[in-house]
């Protein structure tokens, strides 16, 4: 502050002793500024103390810059730099795409693009240093796009209500039309729709156009077949069932690599009604071309058969630094039926199955959840609106485990187990399946860490074939050891098969043989059952 203050008194001085004809607009050629001393005897010293203005102005910003850096707004500076020299980078850019300005300052531009998404990546990954070793990673299935610009490409559909479907799809036309034909009959297409279109930006990358369409109603469990945009190929997909049995599949941590490629091709290889998926997607990390090559990746199923899914940390993609806000891409690219749940976000919402035999909540866990949270709320009155009478399966999913025995990710759930456990077991929520931990471990009936029959039954199932291996280290020491019923560190999928009212049965397939071999398979009972109600309190036995 002091140097700050004799910065400023001395320019003051300075400009007070200035002689007229340098304070004039005579400009740069005044003798003064030109430092012809032989005018005036005092102008040189003038010049000199004019020098030292500046110099004690520059100190004085700098002194500024420090001050702020010291008290913690490094952030805020580190903006303003960003901001400035992408806005010179990205002008660059643009000037060298319509062919104007120079070919330096377009590679200096591209340069410099290059250089912030592999900052990005590195800070991505740092940020995720594990302490435990996982097998290899498999290498990157990326999938390319031939088509024309207006070909709809990386097709998913969600459910939408009861009836009802929403087709996602995205053009790098920006200008096709945002409309879905579709009938019963190959070719013949009696109804269509229209929807909404949006684009999104992320460092240099701009999305195409991002197109969401609800089609309906729609008769249950029939097959369908649409065309995206007037124009490309004609897709098929089949509505879930009105009633019971239901076969539903899910996976969780995905990505796009050649263990997720075997995890599809096995899930492909056996019909199911609905694919539920607990977070990490696409493991773009900034990347958002890999965005892209992961929805084309998963389109062949991901356009026939609703796929529901909810966000897990790799969706976050935040960047506080330079301004990106979190889940940009997820949110704009995977739209899920939350408005008609009563969320007020895309992170968190529920929806009915087999004609509300069975409900499903998705669960956010990288939004908040402590009491007075928006999502602990909206989970009291969406649990509070269900009859178990008319309901009698009541499924969770989450990313990140609330009961995990492997090295991996330890504790990392516990928190929201502490803020939404109870409300879970009062309503007597049948299975809860998360992600995140890149293995399969199936546990009992728990309430509290302790076995309890009316308690929900945890399966983590994060080994879809994520780019990062598998964490291989179960601690046989855990607290909840005794509590863990079945452990593998192998990649794989799970299907929830319900059959009726009160029985349930679920396999998990493991991958890494030619085909998808069962593991690990249980019968659960819904504990909306008259006769599980009554003998649950006594009940420790995990396979009800």
């Amino acid at each position: 502050a002091a140097t700050v203050a004799a910065a400023h008194g001395a320019c003051q001085v300075s400009c007070y002793l200035k002689p007229r004809s340098a304070m004039s607009t005579e400009g740069p050629s005044s003798s003064w500024l030109r430092g012809d001393t032989r005018k005036k005897p005092t102008a040189f010293l003038l010049r000199a103390l004019l020098f030292i203005c500046v110099a004690f102005r520059v100190a004085a910003a700098l002194i500024r810059v420090s001050y702020h850096v010291a008290a913690g707004s490094v952030l805020g500076v580190a903006r303003v730099l960003f901001a400035a020299a992408n806005e010179r980078c990205l002008r660059g850019m643009d000037r060298a795409a319509l062919g104007r300005g120079s070919f330096f300052v377009g590679a200096v531009a591209n340069s410099w693009r290059v250089l912030m998404q592999g900052l990005a990546s590195l800070m991505f990954l740092c940020a995720r240093a594990d302490e435990y070793v996982r097998q290899p990673p498999s290498p990157l299935v990326l999938t390319a796009h031939d088509k024309p610009a207006a070909h709809p490409q990386q097709v998913h559909i969600s459910t939408v209500g009861r009836n009802k479907m929403r087709i996602s799809w995205v053009t790098d036309d920006r200008n096709t039309p945002s409309v879905v034909e579709y009938g019963e009959s190959r070719g013949n297409y009696t109804a269509s729709a229209t929807g909404d279109q949006a684009t999104y930006k992320y460092f240099f990358y701009e999305s195409g156009a991002i197109h969401h369409v609800t089609i309906g109603p729609l008769a249950p469990g029939t097959t369908y077949h649409y065309r995206c945009g007037k124009a490309g190929d004609e897709l098929t997909l089949r509505t879930p069932p009105a009633s019971l049995p239901l076969e539903l599949v899910v996976i969780g941590d995905l990505g796009q690599t050649r263990w997720t490629a075997s995890t599809l091709a096995h899930i492909g290889g056996a019909d199911y009604d609905m694919l539920l998926l607990p977070g990490d997607l696409s493991y773009a990390d900034t990347q958002q071309p890999l965005w892209d090559s992961f929805g084309r990746l998963v389109q062949p199923l991901a356009s026939a058969r609703p796929w529901m899914v909810t966000e897990g940390n790799h969706e976050a993609e935040a960047l506080p630094v330079v301004g990106f806000a979190p889940f940009v891409a997820y949110n704009a690219r995977w739209r899920m039926p939350h408005e008609e749940s009563g969320s007020a976000s895309n992170l968190y919402y529920s929806f009915d199955a087999a004609g509300g035999a069975a409900h499903v909540v998705m669960l956010g866990s990288y939004a908040e959840f402590e009491e007075g949270s928006a999502q602990r709320a909206w989970l009291e009155r969406d649990l509070a609106g269900v009859d178990r009478r008319r309901t009698p399966w009541l499924l969770v999913l989450l990313h990140a485990p609330w009961y995990n025995t492997n090295q991996a990710h330890q504790g990392e759930g516990e928190a929201m187990r502490a803020a939404m456990e109870a409300l879970l077991y009062e309503a007597r929520v049948d299975v809860v399946f998360s992600g995140h931990v890149h293995a399969y471990e199936r546990f009992t009936r728990i309430y509290d860490n302790e076995a309890d029959g009316r308690g929900p039954m945890y399966i983590t199932i994060g080994d879809g074939g994520n780019r990062e291996g598998l964490a291989l280290k179960f601690l046989e020491d855990h607290k909840s050891a005794h509590l863990s019923v079945f452990q593998e560190a192998s990649f794989g999928h799970g299907r929830l098969r319900i059959v009726d009212e009160t029985s349930a049965v679920w396999t998990w397939h493991r991958n890494d043989d030619e085909y998808a071999t069962v593991r690990d398979e249980v019968w659960l009972e819904s504990l909306a059952s008259p006769k599980l109600s009554m003998a649950a309190a006594g009940r420790q036995d995990e396979e009800l």
